[in-house]
């Protein structure tokens, strides 16, 4: 009993830097939320305190209403271009994009070292993250943090709950429909980028798309709209094997406001 309990205590102590390093991650994540991210105001809740004669003059707000301070984010890096919100996960972070597309493996959104890395897109994709076709890195950490918890979508049931990913951009806000969700090669046609939308060589590559998924989602992509891949490492097997989402917008709103930044 006593080589038992002095085992798991050995465990404890050597698993303990790991278990702090990760509340210190989260706690950071929550932190910058706050500060960088300001939820909507839900018009209902406000109708409430308001006599019962009041009208109704707007809708219930989303997460497409969210506003993010990117002239804030930008003084803490200008390779900060967008931010990624996937309801349900922990996914809820800025997107990168460096002149070097292995420099965010290794280096948080702060660009400092970091094991986790930070979610980024490739040198090439536009600033605006508006090509045809936009990849979205992230590590597939055990904590959950960066894209760790995106193979939550191998399940149809987790899908149903949390079909859409959001995607900010001092432009615009949109809002995406996962519409596959599958495991590939890292090197496989699914990271073809470069297309237009409505091109025949687009609509083909779509089409590809949708004979991958683990189950049918219902959503059957036209080709003419955008479509952004979520990839991390496949939780197990080859060190090759990747797992993504992949997602179509189907709502945008455009001109998002921008708070002044807080921040000095």
């Amino acid at each position: 009993m006593l080589g038992l309990l002095t085992g798991l205590l050995l465990l404890v102590i050597c698993k303990l830097p790991d278990i702090l390093r990760n509340h210190q991650a989260h706690q950071e994540q929550l932190d910058l939320i706050s500060t960088y991210v300001y939820e909507p105001e839900d018009p209902a809740r406000e109708e409430q305190q308001e006599p019962a004669s009041a009208p109704a003059t707007e809708t219930a707000k989303t997460p497409l209403d969210r506003i993010c301070d990117f002239a804030g984010l930008k003084k803490i890096n200008p390779e900060i271009i967008g931010w990624i919100y996937v309801p349900g996960t922990q996914i809820d972070a800025p997107i990168c994009k460096g002149s070097d597309d292995n420099f965010y493996l290794t280096h948080s959104f702060q660009k400092s070292s970091s094991v986790s890395g930070a979610i980024f897109v490739p040198k090439e994709t536009s600033e605006s993250l508006g090509d045809a076709h936009t990849i979205i890195y992230g590590h597939n950490m055990r904590s959950g943090q960066m894209f760790g918890e995106l193979s939550n979508y191998a399940e149809r049931d987790f899908w149903e709950q949390y079909p859409y990913v959001y995607i900010y951009t001092p432009e615009q806000s949109v809002v995406c429909t996962i519409y596959a969700a599958y495991r590939t090669k890292y090197d496989s046609e699914v990271y073809t980028v470069g297309y237009q939308t409505g091109t025949e060589s687009y609509c083909q590559w779509v089409e590809q798309t949708l004979a991958r998924p683990l189950y049918d989602s219902g959503v059957v992509p036209d080709g003419q709209e955008q479509i952004f891949t979520l990839s991390t490492c496949a939780d197990s097997g080859s060190a090759l094997d990747r797992f993504v989402v992949q997602c179509v917008v189907t709502g945008r709103k455009s001109n998002c406001p921008v708070k002044a930044s807080v921040v000095e």
